[in-house]
């Protein structure tokens, strides 16, 4: 009885492991990159679920930077020259072939002012 026992739980303790280590894979794939603006200027950008180690390329415009992502697949990095009032996105191209894109609306503070006439 009480090794039938011990084989009951040992399997059960297998079963579990296996169903997490699953759920883990799955839930980091299901992740798409994603980027988010942090900064405004000069403008900083902060990249999530990337591929671990990725080269990424960026580019906002006429603004072009390079990041590395970390072991677990994020990164922030400053584009220089580029503000939040002169970029309307941001793309990032992993050499793995992630892609991500941010599209901005201009800022109230960036809007040209009105003259009346």
């Amino acid at each position: 009885m009480r090794r039938a026992l011990l084989i009951a739980a040992g399997v059960a303790a297998v079963a579990l492991v296996l169903g997490i280590a699953a759920f883990t894979r799955s839930s980091a794939r299901a992740a798409k990159p994603s980027l988010r603006i942090t900064g405004k200027a000069p403008l900083t950008v902060q990249g999530r679920h990337f591929h671990p180690s990725e080269q990424i390329r960026l580019s906002s415009g006429v603004h072009r930077a390079g990041a590395r992502a970390n072991g677990v697949g994020t990164f922030v990095i400053t584009i220089p020259g580029g503000t939040r009032c002169d970029t309307l996105r941001v793309v990032a191209r992993g050499s793995a072939g992630s892609y991500a894109v941010v599209k901005l609306l201009p800022a109230p503070a960036c809007a040209p002012v009105r003259s009346s006439g």
